[in-house]
């Protein structure tokens, strides 16, 4: 049975994407969770689809599934590879979710020296090249095969690992194609990073990342749908990689206390939802600062505000239902760093203090007005 190329790609975690509530937990192998995205069922009902339009018995079918599922595997070992080599060098990883085209590492944190990214990037590969020798081993020496007379057009017992040392060799040259934001685009990368600037070295990879992505999908009209849409995963991830390092490279500089906001909409925690909601349509901020005799209780989003009113009613105050935990943060936290994780959390809207002292609020959208400012003036 002929398989459409699956896509690995390894990056940082956008926001977002493949929420938990899509995926189903596999479990935590060194410390990291590992999910499948429910659409990884499609892609098991598209084989079993093909292989009974193929006329496959049953047995054959359910060799080319579990086939499948120790490809993907090996994906969660090319995965793993990628995620222990980042935090071994100062990386933080929040997950991999495995998806019908490969497998996502999910990165809150990732090394960024052009050795250290070179090295994370290499190590996913580097797995399945260790998992094609030991395939080889067993081959050659555990249960020889005659390639002559020897069967490709199913998957069966005999050709099985055969097939699957293949397949990871196919993982392995996919991969190292220098087009960001797979492995070999990221490899490029560091490498064009030890002579420019990484934003320089970023649009580089990305501009080439775009023709691969060109080529596949132009490719993929003719011959393979799946290329098709590894072009526009291509495409994408390419730009979205771009946008995140223009963002990193204009807010590393600044502090969340170049952009607090001191001038902010204010409830008293005794105030209505209801009243609460005549007040939202009046403002342009993602919130109130909520306060009770002057003092800071807490933050209530206009995400809040509408669950709360969906919940409980108009006339419910807003003390019953605002956190009094509020996300916050430290005034000196780098700017690039807080937009990064209120991206990752969805968080639009923060208390900011200077140790224990309210001083204000973070608002994504200032911070955006604030890119684009910067980003126009430079």
């Amino acid at each position: 049975m002929v398989y459409s190329p699956f896509f690995f790609i390894f990056g940082e975690a956008k926001p977002g994407k493949m929420k938990s509530r899509y995926s189903l937990s596999l479990g935590k192998p060194f410390g990291i969770k590992v999910s499948v995205h429910w659409t990884f069922s499609l892609l098991i009902a598209w084989i079993v689809l093909i292989s009974v339009g193929r006329g496959l018995e049953f047995q054959q079918i359910l060799m080319h599934i579990i086939f499948v599922l120790a490809l993907f595997v090996c994906v969660v070992l090319h995965e793993l590879g990628h995620s222990l080599a980042a935090i071994r060098l100062g990386g933080q990883v929040d997950s991999i979710t495995l998806l019908p085209i490969g497998g996502m590492a999910h990165l809150s944190k990732m090394p960024e020296k052009p050795k250290d990214e070179f090295l994370v990037s290499a190590a996913g590969p580097l797995v399945n090249v260790v998992i094609a020798a030991i395939l080889w081993i067993y081959i050659a020496f555990v249960q020889p095969v005659d390639f002559d007379k020897m069967e490709f057009e199913a998957i069966t017992v005999n050709n099985f690992p055969v097939m699957l040392l293949a397949a990871n060799l196919f993982i392995v040259a996919f991969n190292l194609i220098p087009a960001f934001p797979m492995d070999g685009g990221r490899l490029f990368r560091s490498l064009l990073s030890i002579r420019m600037s990484r934003l320089k070295a970023t649009r580089i990879a990305k501009d080439i990342g775009q023709i691969f992505a060109i080529l596949f999908i132009i490719t993929g009209l003719f011959f393979n749908p799946f290329l098709v849409i590894i072009g526009f995963f291509i495409l994408l991830g390419a730009k979205g990689e771009y946008e995140m390092i223009k963002y990193q490279d204009i807010l590393q500089d600044y502090t969340v206390n170049d952009i607090v906001k001191t001038e902010y909409a204010e409830l008293d925690e005794e105030d209505t939802l209801g009243y609460a909601a005549e007040r939202l349509v009046k403002i342009s901020d993602n919130g109130f600062v909520i306060k009770s005799g002057g003092v800071f209780k807490g933050i209530l989003t206009k995400n809040d505000l509408i669950n709360g009113l969906n919940s409980h009613g108009k006339d419910i105050k807003i003390k019953d239902i605002v956190r009094t935990e509020t996300d916050h943060v430290d005034k000196d936290t780098g700017l690039f760093q807080i937009y990064q994780d209120m991206q990752r959390k969805r968080k639009y809207l923060l208390a900011v203090f200077d140790q224990d002292e309210f001083k204000g609020v973070l608002d994504l959208e200032n911070l955006h007005e604030f890119f684009l400012i910067r980003k126009a003036t430079r």
